[in-house]
């Protein structure tokens, strides 16, 4: 929505609206004013019209005795719908599309009026091609707006088929507008006087119709397939509409005296602009319709603020603000979401959404999680207690098995030590007497024996107290084992 319609109050939203139908309505009033001089100042013209003030008294008495006066206003009722629409419409997209079909329809209904004040043939001729223009156009937007709808523009294949809608288009319109040259769209001949009821049709109308009927067909057809049922129901009616405009086109085409004798272009106009209005209140296309109505069946504690924090509207559910709430949003970034809670209130979790002109504040009572949070919280706390008491049983038992290790290596060292002393006695008790050289050889051999018991005494004594392993062979150990 425009800024300058935002933050306002409803009084001066209608008052602001209402000033921009009266310049669009003073735009077309002031276009139709500089009409005559268009065709008196047109050098083609030149030598074929009357002085500006004749021209101008023949238009303006046209207007009023003739049929152009319901196409000036309906251009300006189609204008002041596109504002409308452009007002209420909630998508971006659907927005400007549904824009571009007020525009032109509007355009239309100036382009009909300039082709009856037209002075010549070729004018004439130009701007009856020109009506199919809008032709092309707007069915192109309907299904453009339903494609949107079904979500499908989004994927790289839905891009693609809106360009090659957008091409055909173009093709189409390029192929009426150059019917002078092939006459495969309108078959006439331009020397006769009654050229502009004396026509047929060739295979190029007939594409045209095709394409207006597919592109409608369609656009009911995402519609439908898009929508709960409720939704489409509504847009059933409004495809009831187009319908019966269909059922005009075919009547008009066929020249039946009761069609025939109505405006084409703006019945067409109004059926599609009747058929897309009923697709916007009914929500089918999303709208601001009825928005205050939904707001309050919403099961939600929602309010929404402006931007000094005064309370614009709330849900039936919602409950005053807690002390301390205004204070935290002051306090806070504008134009951010953020969630925070008060001491006031610390079961209540609010949430605060900037909008234009303000912001939306979410309160969600969180007492269910606040109670879960606090077990949760006593349970890792006993947790915690369980895992300081399995630590330290570990380590008491770790320490209880280290000390029953040491007590049992001290008892096999002592075993050990015990087994070599005993055998180093029996060795130095036996040791035979120097009386000759074999027992000289024979004592020396069993006091090696007794050295290398010494030596293993002095080993494990060693490797006990210094409380770990064998630390490999070194000079020593080689020493002993070759001895």
């Amino acid at each position: 929505m425009p800024r300058f319609l935002v933050g306002i109050t409803h009084q001066v939203y209608r008052h602001r609206v209402f000033a921009i139908a009266g310049v669009i309505t003073a735009m077309f009033l002031m276009l139709l004013a500089v009409l005559p001089a268009l065709f008196a100042f047109d050098p083609k013209l030149s030598n074929a019209v009357p002085a500006y003030s004749e021209v101008s008294e023949e238009v303006v008495d046209a207007l009023v005795h003739s049929s152009s006066l319901p196409l000036l206003v309906a251009a300006i009722a189609f204008s002041i719908w596109g504002v409308s629409v452009y007002l209420r419409c909630l998508d971006y997209v659907l927005r400007r599309r549904l824009v571009a079909i007020a525009t032109i329809c509007a355009l239309w209904m100036i382009e009909v009026i300039l082709k009856y004040k037209s002075f010549t043939p070729f004018y004439a001729t130009v701007l009856w091609y020109l009506y199919y223009v809008p032709m092309t156009l707007i069915p192109l937007l309907y299904q453009l707006c339903g494609l949107r709808l079904a979500g499908l523009e989004q994927y790289r294949l839905g891009r693609r088929y809106c360009a090659a809608l957008w091409i055909m288009a173009i093709l189409l319109i390029g192929f009426v507008l150059t019917n002078d040259f092939h006459q495969q769209v309108f078959h006439f001949d331009r020397t006769s006087d009654t050229w502009s009821n004396d026509y047929t049709y060739g295979w190029g109308y007939f594409a045209v119709l095709v394409w207006t009927a597919f592109n409608f067909v369609a656009f009911f057809i995402l519609v439908g397939r898009s929508s709960s049922f409720r939704i489409q129901r509504f847009s059933g009616t409004a495809a009831l509409v187009l319908l019966g405009g269909a059922f005009f086109a075919i009547s008009y085409a066929l020249r039946v005296p009761w069609a025939w004798r109505l405006n084409f272009s703006l019945i067409y106009c109004v059926l599609c602009v009747v058929a897309m209005e009923i697709c916007l209140d009914c929500g089918v296309i999303p709208s601001y319709h009825d928005i205050a109505g939904i707001f309050d069946t919403l099961p939600l504690d929602l309010k929404v603020l402006t931007h000094d924090l005064q309370e614009v509207y709330a849900t039936p559910v919602s409950k005053p603000m807690p002390v301390g709430v205004r204070e935290e949003l002051r306090t806070q970034e504008h134009g951010r979401a953020h969630a925070f809670a008060v001491a006031s209130d610390p079961d209540v979790m609010y949430r605060a959404f900037p909008l234009l002109g303000g912001s939306a504040l979410l309160a969600q009572d969180v007492s269910e999680l606040n109670e879960l949070n606090r077990e949760l919280a006593h349970r890792r706390m006993e947790l915690q207690r369980q895992n300081e008491l399995l630590a330290a049983d570990y380590d008491l038992k770790t320490h209880l098995a280290d000390q029953e290790a040491e007590t049992l290596l001290v008892q096999d060292v002592d075993q050990a030590l015990a087994r070599a002393l005993e055998g180093m006695y029996d060795l130095l008790s036996s040791l035979p007497p120097l009386t000759d050289e074999a027992s000289s050889h024979e004592r020396y051999r069993m006091l090696q024996r007794a050295k290398m018991l010494v030596a293993y005494c002095k080993r494990k004594g060693s490797l006990t107290l210094a409380q770990h392993g064998e630390s490999g062979f070194d000079r020593d150990r080689i020493q002993l084992i070759a001895n």
